[in-house]
């Protein structure tokens, strides 16, 4: 079997969260002071931040400016692999900053001759062999390694794409990278373009990647920890370097960079009445994440008011070491340290997931994880990652150019296409669809008389969205009965 083939025979299962897949900001966010420190506003700050498009900007000699296709949070860029005897075939990568190496399906590993026949494609392994080539846009890589193997079913089910493979930090960890989730692009520049990073900050990297196994950050000050001066230094020499590239109003978030190449940030949520903050949690920034997420036993033991945010439960969140219950919470405040200040998310809706994935990254870093900083908190900034200085920048775009006003507006059914079939596996509790019986294994046939197999997933989920109070017919099949609903939408978060 060749790559194409892989790709033309890859079974579209979309996993879609599709009651929530963007956060909802009311019009003018009233932020929550901490303390003396700044807080700093997205929206506010969009109003005054006149960012030019990324393909104005006077970038250096050997930038690549990439397309991207986003798909509800998921980055997808046209990628070309060499393999060896020059086998070689082109695909989609996911962008995937929450994975620290390059990963490619299995079976495509197997054709490129990177990985051996006998490698099942469950479980995540270690390529036999170096990637001999990957193109990027103009930018070519040569010998990349590591690069891990995965079963990509799972990522083309999130998408509904025949994505090949996610692209994570190593192969640009000598670039500096602009993502702009409004214009749909990515730019990858030389990292020469940044400043030599400072001295003792590299060194210090090198000798303490993270934490000692077994030890464990300070979790118990609600307020942030002050920011090192080497992080602050760190932030004033990125600017300096990356010039025209930043806008007035950038924030610096610094980082540290862990494990296999993760971005760890500190974070704090506030409690339903906005007037307490949680412990200091610490979160991985991931652009493979469609949503925030936070772990039920990091809220059990750092949060104290986690109940208390309105819910909405009975979910299922597909991650790559299977599937996991969760549910969907509106958190009222979501604040990151920043250079001068907090950066302050305002009505965020993150995923609650209980998971063995918490462990898994844990162990994988050196140190507690508690959740994931992903695509609805990260959307509304141009991002700019520069590694060499630890720094992420983030450039405030103004609000409201993805609005969904109805996806919390919705009948309740999360959706899977099974070998050609919509196939329900959740429903919301309480919701118009568990009132009225259907549930996880149901096929759904048909929307307002539409067939569900002529539509993508994506689009098939926000069919279930409309304004409270309308109505919508959905045909369901249960074996070989077929069934018609006539349900009324209702707000469930």
């Amino acid at each position: 079997m060749d790559a194409a083939s892989i790709r033309r025979q890859a079974t579209p299962l979309a996993v879609l969260i599709g009651i929530a897949l963007f956060t909802l900001l009311p019009a003018n966010p009233q932020p929550v002071q901490a303390g003396t420190a700044r807080v700093i506003e997205p929206h506010a700050d969009s109003a005054r931040n006149d960012l030019p498009a990324l393909s104005q900007i006077p970038w250096p000699k050997g930038t690549a400016l990439i397309p991207l296709e986003n798909v509800e949070g998921v980055l997808l860029i046209p990628a070309a692999f060499v393999g060896e005897a020059g086998r070689d075939t082109t695909g989609l990568l996911a962008l995937d900053t929450g994975a620290g190496y390059l990963a490619l399906d299995t079976r495509l590993a197997r054709v490129l001759g990177i990985a051996d026949s006998t490698e099942e494609p469950a479980g995540v392994r270690l390529a036999a062999r170096p990637l001999p080539e990957l193109r990027i846009g103009p930018i070519e890589f040569s010998r990349v390694s590591p690069v891990l193997t995965f079963d990509g079913e799972i990522v083309r089910r999130v998408t509904d794409r025949p994505v090949l493979g996610l692209l994570g930090q190593r192969p640009l960890e000598d670039r500096v990278v602009w993502i702009d989730y409004r214009e749909r692009v990515l730019v990858l520049a030389p990292g020469g373009m940044a400043a030599e990073p400072d001295a003792d900050r590299d060194r210090a990297d090198a000798e303490h990647p993270a934490l000692a196994p077994g030890t464990e950050r300070d979790h118990t000050d609600a307020e942030h920890p002050a920011l090192a001066p080497d992080e602050e230094a760190g932030a004033r020499l990125s600017r300096r370097a990356l010039g025209d590239a930043l806008g007035a109003n950038a924030v610096a978030v610094p980082f540290r960079m862990v494990g296999d190449g993760k971005m760890l940030v500190e974070a704090r949520v506030s409690a339903p009445d906005s007037s307490r903050w949680s412990a200091s949690l610490t979160l991985i920034v991931d652009t493979g994440a469609t949503r925030s997420v936070l772990f039920e036993e990091a809220l059990a033991t750092h949060v104290g008011y986690a109940d208390q945010w309105p819910s909405m439960r009975g979910l299922s969140a597909p991650t790559l070491i299977g599937t996991s219950d969760a549910r969907m919470v509106r958190i009222p405040r979501l604040a990151v340290p920043a250079v001068g200040g907090e950066v302050t998310v305002s009505e965020i809706d993150v995923a609650v997931l209980r998971s063995e994935l918490m462990g898994v990254l844990s162990r994988a870093v050196g140190e507690s994880v508690d959740g994931l900083l992903g695509y609805n908190f990260l959307k509304q900034f141009r991002l700019g990652i520069d590694y060499a200085h630890r720094v992420i920048w983030l450039d405030a775009v103004p609000p409201g150019w993805d609005d969904r006003p109805y996806e919390y507006s919705h009948v309740g059914l999360q959706i899977e296409r099974w070998d050609g079939a919509a196939r329900v596996v959740a429903v919301v509790e309480h919701s118009p669809a568990d009132d009225a019986g259907i549930a996880a294994g149901d096929e759904l046939v048909a929307v307002d008389g539409e067939r569900a197999g002529a539509l993508d997933i994506v689009t098939l989920a926000r069919r279930l969205e409309g304004a409270p109070r309308s109505r919508i017919t959905l045909t369901m099949r249960r074996g070989a009965r077929e069934r018609t609903y006539r349900l009324v939408r209702r707000r469930l978060l």
